[in-house]
């Protein structure tokens, strides 16, 4: 295992394929929508690359040249059990991102976000969209949170990675499982595809990235109790070339 997490290549192919395999798998079982594969699945799997690959490190190099840097945390919480720190530093970092979506959705800064709106599909690839501003933007959360888990095993980057890409097909898949109390907890499915509605009424709803709390607190849920999902479209009403979608402005 170590020997993969070593070679960033061979870690991101892996971990794309356990997508696959997971993910295509649970959607080719319990598909809500029919997707037309010839016309998606090369500018999606073109937009997984080109995230991957240049995306992400564009947007990492951003953030070194801008100095963002983690949060000042008292000294005292380095003493406190690893899991413990790893809790807060996943609602904490969640709790920014909340905000952090809450914001490209507002004014100019939609731009930076459009991209990943502009497929007029929803399964779990083509969550994957992202403008190199958005990265830049989402990744502050996370930095600044980053100090709580400064000390913690060798593996843990790696994990809070596969967490990510987990999160992120996770509630793009195309299914409409009712999960109870799971869809109250955490963003499903089911919630985050009225997100995408092309439906000026969902614009601003549930904005969650890992639990659906944030958005019960400060008025933004809307349940997927009291949308008929079967008529939801997707997309943006806007045309942009595709060069500034891919840098975000």
């Amino acid at each position: 295992m170590s020997a993969l997490l070593s070679h960033p290549l061979a870690f991101k192919i892996s971990l794309f394929l356990l997508l696959v395999m997971l993910f295509g798998l649970l959607e080719w079982l319990w598909a809500a929508r029919q997707i037309e594969w010839r016309k998606v699945l090369v500018r999606d799997l073109v937009a997984q690359v080109f995230g991957a690959f240049v995306v992400a490190k564009a947007a990492f190099h951003l953030n070194l040249w801008l100095h963002v840097q983690g949060a000042p945390w008292p000294e005292a919480i380095e003493a406190w059990p690893f899991p413990v720190r790893l809790l807060l530093y996943l609602m904490v970092a969640d709790f920014g991102a909340y905000w952090m979506h809450r914001l490209v959705h507002i004014g100019v800064l939609w731009r930076v976000h459009r991209w990943h709106h502009s497929p007029t599909h929803m399964y779990w690839l083509a969550g994957n969209r992202g403008s190199i501003l958005q990265q830049a933007l989402f990744n502050v959360p996370y930095i600044l949170a980053g100090p709580l888990i400064s000390t913690s095993p060798w593996w843990m980057v790696s994990a809070l990675f596969i967490l990510n890409a987990l999160t992120n097909a996770w509630m793009h898949m195309n299914v409409r499982w009712k999960l109870g109390w799971l869809d109250w907890l955490l963003v499903t499915p089911r919630t985050h595809e009225i997100h995408h509605s092309d439906n000026p009424a969902h614009y601003n709803s549930n904005f969650g990235v890992l639990l659906s709390v944030w958005d019960r607190m400060f008025g933004t849920y809307r349940s997927p109790k009291a949308v008929d999902s079967a008529a939801l479209k997707f997309g943006i009403p806007e045309t942009v070339p595709l060069g500034r979608l891919v840098i975000g402005i």
